[in-house]
């Protein structure tokens, strides 16, 4: 683990059905580095705090988003902000990978899958190309308009 990660915030709206996705993927990604903490103590300063800015980031989404989805089933149509630091985009980059993994690996591997059964998991992969897709835009857009302000002397 490297502590070398940004930790600027970049708030991406998105709509109830991405940010739901989200949600689960957030979860997944505490649950799939919950086994660090078992040798926590083992580790030096640095890793010890890129472990933590995991969890911070994922927290901070999740509070943003919500944690529980029943609240918020009544307004599908809400726009959603969600404060995304880099290094969770990063986490959720990864558990996009592994959703188009599994797919290929389904059909690969298993002849009792159909397309219906891989669907739930290709619309979150969407749901997060989506995402991933917003993120990319908009902190260029903010390295554009940083990179103005300098040049005219701000």
């Amino acid at each position: 683990m490297s502590t070398n990660q940004r930790t600027d915030v970049c708030v991406v709206t998105v709509d109830r059905e991405v940010a739901e996705v989200v949600r689960e993927q957030s979860i997944a990604t505490l649950e799939a580095n919950h086994h660090y903490f078992e040798e926590v103590e083992r580790f030096g300063a640095d890793a010890q705090r890129a472990l933590a800015r995991i969890y911070r980031d994922a927290f901070a989404t999740l509070d943003a988003i919500g944690w529980d989805p029943r609240e918020n089933a009544a307004a599908p149509e809400d726009a959603v902000p969600i404060p995304l630091s880099h290094g969770h985009v990063e986490q959720l980059r990864a558990r996009r990978f592994e959703l188009g993994h599994a797919n290929i690996d389904r059909v690969e591997h298993s002849s009792s899958w159909t397309i219906a059964d891989l669907e739930p998991a290709r619309e979150r992969a969407k749901a997060l190309d989506r995402l991933l897709g917003a993120w990319t835009r908009e902190t260029r857009a903010i390295r554009a308009a940083r990179a103005a302000h300098a040049r005219d002397g701000g």
